[in-house]
Order: C-alpha cells, then structure tokens, then sequence
C-alpha cells in the first residue's frame, strides 16, 4: 500500500488527539507539569537565541523597527 506525506501526517494526527485526551483524562497533574515545562522550554529557547519575552523585554514600543 502507497502512503502519501499527507496519509501519513493524518493518520498521526489522528492518533495523537485520542492519546492526549485520554491522558488528559487520566492525569490532571501530568498536564500541568508537561504544560509547565513546555512554557519553561519555549521561554528558554526564546531568550537563547536573542529574543526577549513578552511584556518583560526593555524595548521602546515607539521604536520603529520593532513596531
């Protein structure tokens, strides 16, 4: 059988909405953790490479390259 890039993106996608429910489902804690340290992660990253976060960067809003 032939799977197309797009067969298989769904076909994966499709699995991983049940599974999220179901841990959702069974764990409240483990969601919140993972939540948690996806944010930690991301803000990391953002900082690492040059960025700043949101509301807490010390740029001007009236500089014309960032607005």
């Amino acid at each position: 059988m032939a799977f197309s890039i797009q067969q298989a993106v769904l076909l994966i996608l499709g699995g991983l909405v049940p599974a999220a429910v179901f841990i959702a489902d069974r764990s409240e804690m483990f969601v919140a953790i993972t939540l948690v340290n996806v944010l930690l992660i991301w803000a990391s990253l953002r900082i690492a490479t040059g960025g700043s976060l949101p509301g807490f960067g010390g740029d001007d809003a009236s500089d014309p390259e960032h607005a």
